[in-house]
């Protein structure tokens, strides 16, 4: 079956040895919507007798040169390989750029290969809120972006405190990750990640309801995505209301722990109320740490372009899931052809009689997975995996050599944070609770961490959301290590 995302061209050209030392084109056109070309090529080198260097020309110009250096490179929206540059990519004549500097007597046969690749979507992992030597991390930029990479991450939001020099940054785009412009304004009391606008503030100041409402609403205007960061922090909480303008909540905050089951606790009670409220996470690293780590947790965000714009219209329609590390367990939910995010018209529930719910999970050990709803837990899966089959994750090991659930010193004081007593939110529902509750209780056996699981959602609920947590050694609680923000269900 031809793969609608891609398409690709084979080009040849034979060059004789009378365009030695010249310049030739390779064209080819381009029509429709394309987010990235991907340019290889071959030819017979024949030791040092055949040299033909290479490049790209657009409609408009020429965008890059490699040389001899690179046997192939691509061109983005916002993305290049180093010596190209990314940009619109426009309809009309492409042309692949050789450059004959050295032909055999015989002449050289060069084989170009070209693929188009159209607007997609596509799942891809990023950290939505990093600190640098621009404020207070000791991380320079090259650093943040090296680690990131590193980790498997395919876009990094720079978000220093109350500046906005970090940004320039993004105007040089990154062969890997996509830079997402973003400032963390800083308040006495409290604090909210801008993401999306390279000069988001005009002013940090922020001491009343009032000035919060119009800084952030300004900040709005000027293109920014506004998201409460750890707002039941002991140590820096929100203390500015709820009635502010704002896009999102930080309910997972660097490795899980006590603040965030209370940000989780309050979220669900605004989901159970009918408000939508896109739940995300940062890693709020600021420097290198044992447990606090770029990417942990991780936001999944289902974008229909590799771009910025891309990524940030994908978590303003809540397709985010949240999980520990970019390698851990990771969840899809559906139903028929709506997504985490989408709202379910009613006129579908009621065809249906429901609403068929497709859970697909990946990467489970031994993970306890719960569906919730507005009225609770609806039905729980244990995971269970072969036992050769599970290799403790890293930051497994280092909490059972630890023995305890230690993070760096500025955030040290959470530890002693304890929301358990809030039974509002249940961090991990037992056998015997699920029995009493009338909870569904499954157990499963996963090939490779992977299971698909069908459930039947009652029409009469909001949402339907997930989440997943591991018992780990050397914690007295459980370790969430994978949540989805919901699919909505229309009520007329």
């Amino acid at each position: 079956m031809m793969d609608m995302k891609k398409q690709r061209l084979t080009l040849r050209r034979r060059i004789g040895k009378n365009e030695e030392r010249t310049y030739l084109e390779v064209p080819f056109s381009l029509e429709g919507s394309v987010e990235r070309i991907n340019i290889s090529y071959r030819y017979e080198r024949g030791g040092e007798e055949t040299v033909v260097d290479i490049g790209l020309r657009s409609p408009e110009r020429i965008v890059g040169w490699s040389g001899g250096a690179r046997e192939s490179f691509f061109v983005g929206s916002e993305k290049a390989t180093p010596g190209y540059l990314a940009g619109r990519i426009a309809d009309g004549e492409w042309a692949v750029l050789l450059g004959a500097y050295k032909i055999p007597e015989g002449g050289s046969d060069v084989f170009v290969e070209v693929e188009l690749v159209r607007p997609h979507g596509r799942w891809m992992k990023g950290d939505l809120h990093m600190h640098s030597v621009h404020s207070d991390g000791s991380y320079t930029i090259e650093q943040a972006k090296d680690s990131c990479k590193a980790r498997g991450l395919e876009f990094m939001a720079l978000t220093d405190h109350n500046t906005s020099s970090q940004n320039c940054t993004v105007f040089a785009p990154d062969e890997q990750l996509l830079l997402i412009p973003g400032v963390e304004m800083t308040s006495y009391f409290g604090h909210a990640n801008v993401l999306g606008a390279s000069d988001a503030l005009q002013d940090f100041r922020v001491t009343t309801s009032e000035q919060a409402d119009e800084v952030l609403g300004e900040a709005r205007e000027r293109g920014g995505l506004v998201s409460l960061n750890h707002p039941f922090c002991p140590s820096c909480p929100w203390e500015l209301g709820f009635d502010v303008p704002y896009d999102a909540i930080e309910v997972w905050n660097g490795p899980w722990r006590a603040l965030n089951e209370r940000a989780l606790t309050w979220w669900q009670e605004q989901l159970s109320q009918g408000r939508r409220v896109i739940a995300l996470g940062g890693s709020d690293t600021h420097r290198v740490d044992r447990f606090v780590k770029h990417g942990r947790p991780t936001a999944s965000v289902w974008t229909e372009t590799d771009t910025v714009q891309g990524v940030l219209a994908g978590i303003r329609e809540g397709r985010v899931v949240l999980q520990f590390d970019p390698d851990e367990t990771c969840m899809a939910l559906t139903s028929g052809e709506y997504g985490i995010g989408d709202t379910i018209p009613r006129v579908a529930v009621e065809e249906l009689g429901g609403v068929p719910l497709t859970i697909d999970i990946c990467g489970a050990k031994g993970d306890r997975v719960a569906l919730w709803s507005d009225r609770g837990i609806e039905a729980v899966w244990d995971i269970a995996v072969q036992a050769a089959a599970v290799e403790a994750g890293e930051w497994e090991t280092e909490v059972a050599e630890a023995g305890e659930w230690t993070v760096h010193r500025e955030i040290a004081a959470i530890v002693a944070f304890d929301a358990s007593d809030d039974k509002s939110c249940m961090p991990m529902i037992s056998t015997e609770a699920a029995a009493e509750s009338d909870v569904a209780l499954y157990k499963l056996e996963a090939e490779n961490g992977q299971v698909r699981v069908q459930f039947q959602g009652s029409g009469d609920r909001l949402f339907y959301r997930l989440e997943a947590r591991r018992a780990v050694e050397g914690l007295e609680q459980t370790v969430m290590t994978c949540m989805t923000n919901p699919i909505y269900i229309a009520r007329t």
